[in-house]
């Protein structure tokens, strides 16, 4: 047992056994998995050693290229993306970066301070090499242009000068992402606790970030940015089960905001709400543990398959569990978020048998493998609160690999086949980003969020979720936690007669 799950073997226990309310339909796993209150909180345990073998071989390319050609050595900042040169192969050739792809944001310089931590978790890189990566880092983070004490939204990865857009030209009025500089947030916890003796100047970094400057006190959310000369983006984040709940997360856990944050994001919209979906739920009151007051929000649900969840706006694997990448949702929220993730994962593992009918699954925002690789959004309609096109027919790995730490056997069975379906997707520096699964073309190029998403689910999945432990061992914690373990979201059990 490791100290993620000595940290956390209150919460779950919280798990507590709930019938299903119907039987699921003997020829449908996902239905299956789906019906009861198991929620696994060490995916380890339900890998076979060969398989561990297989996904610790995947995140050793994955992290030649995002160490390596991924990196810019100027400024030890990480590249957005990395074009092949050439057909996909079983051994390619890179593209040097062009003056265009010399570029980076927080969100990426958050999420490589991770992927170091995993190589430290895995063996990649020893402790001490990793140690130097991060502090390089730091040090870059140190001399970036700074808005209170947030980053801009684009910098070059040559000169570290912030930037007005990825084309490269200099900044005039820059913009403060929410989003972007939670993910930025969530690298610095991380890489503080993994390297104890760099924790100091992480923690400064943190301190200096002012949340309560992107906090919306009428509506109770977090603005979407700030765009310096002009004002605050006339749009919030709203939704709870999104990627920029990791900018609530490290909002909350500073300590700068509210904790009461945490009951102005719906769950799903109002029932009246413009959606896919009329959502099924109740209302349900909590008091809350910093203010003492009591909170009523509406626990709605989504269904597809007969199973119950709680959607993202786009239907995306990202959007969804990206943040259970670093927050142990498993272990603290099992009866709401925890299982949120699990049943989104199996519904979109039925989604692409039963709706897409591609056998293999994963979707989120990836690069189109065709045309001139625009880097899209995808997902699954029947899962998305957006009433617009959502296209379903290309398919991201690092979707399919944030499944694992969630449906361990499940998500490696999937993965095995995609890999399967489209060998030349997997090369010595791990996976394309993207397929389009009915004619097998694939994107020429490596994306960096993408590579990172891969490592830190291989190393939660594989390493006993050790990578959450070091969110679950910040200050952070202790403020956030209480409200993750609080509620029983509406979606145990599944929906009507098999």
């Amino acid at each position: 047992m490791n100290r993620l799950h000595r940290l956390l073997v209150a919460a779950v226990a919280l798990t507590a056994a709930c019938a299903a309310t119907t039987e699921p339909r003997v020829d449908d796993p996902w239905q299956t998995a789906a019906a009861d209150d198991t929620v696994i909180t060490n995916p380890t345990t339900h890998l076979a050693a060969d398989q561990i073998t297989v996904l610790r071989e995947v995140a050793a390319r994955t992290w030649r290229l995002v160490s390596g050609p991924g990196v810019d050595r100027t400024t030890s900042l990480p590249l957005s993306s990395v074009m092949i040169a050439g057909d996909p192969a079983a051994t390619v050739q890179l593209s040097p970066a062009t003056s265009a792809q010399q570029y980076t944001n927080p969100a990426l310089i958050g999420n490589y301070l991770s992927a170091i931590a995993v190589a430290k978790d895995l063996g990649l890189e020893s402790a001490d090499k990793a140690q130097a990566r991060a502090a390089a880092v730091l040090a870059e983070i140190q001399t970036l242009a700074k808005y209170k004490g947030f980053l801009f939204r684009w910098y070059s990865t040559t000169s570290g000068q912030a930037i007005e857009s990825p084309q490269g030209r200099p900044i005039k009025n820059g913009y403060v992402s929410t989003v972007d500089n939670g993910w930025l947030a969530q690298g610095m916890l991380t890489a503080g606790q993994a390297f104890p003796t760099l924790a100091a100047g992480f923690q400064a970094q943190l301190d200096a970030m002012q949340w309560d400057f992107l906090y919306n006190a009428a509506g109770n959310v977090l603005y979407n940015g700030y765009q310096i000369g002009q004002g605050y983006s006339p749009n919030t984040y709203d939704n709870m089960y999104s990627g920029p709940r990791i900018a609530d997360y490290v909002a909350i856990g500073s300590g700068k905001v509210p904790g009461a944050l945490w009951w102005g994001l719906a769950r799903t919209p109002p029932a009246d709400h413009r959606q896919r979906q009329v959502p099924v739920g109740q209302n349900r009151t909590y008091t809350d543990p910093q203010d003492g007051k009591a909170y009523t929000i509406f626990e709605g649900h989504y269904v597809y398959d007969r199973i119950k969840f709680v959607p993202t706006f786009g239907g995306s694997m990202y959007q969804a569990l990206a943040p259970a990448m670093v927050v142990p949702e498993q272990a603290v929220a099992p009866g709401s978020l925890g299982m949120n993730n699990r049943n989104t994962a199996l519904a979109q593992g039925a989604y692409g048998q039963i709706g897409a009918a591609t056998s293999v699954f994963g979707w989120s925002a990836a690069t189109s493998p065709t045309g001139k690789q625009r880097y899209t959004n995808y997902g699954v309609p029947d899962m998305a609160i957006n009433q617009g096109d959502v296209p379903d027919d290309v398919i991201t790995p690092s979707a399919a690999f944030l499944a694992l730490p969630i449906i361990p056997e499940q998500a490696y069975a999937n993965v095995s086949q995609l890999l399967a379906k489209f060998p030349l997707i997997y090369n010595q520096y791990g996976l394309l980003d993207a397929v389009e699964v009915r004619t097998g073309t694939l994107a020429p190029r490596f994306m960096a969020i993408s590579q990172m998403a891969i490592l830190m689910a291989i190393d939660n999945a594989v390493n006993q979720d050790w990578l959450q432990g070091y969110f679950a061992a910040s200050p952070y914690a202790k403020v956030l936690f209480p409200y993750l373990s609080m509620e029983r979201y509406s979606i145990h059990g599944l929906v009507g007669p098999g």
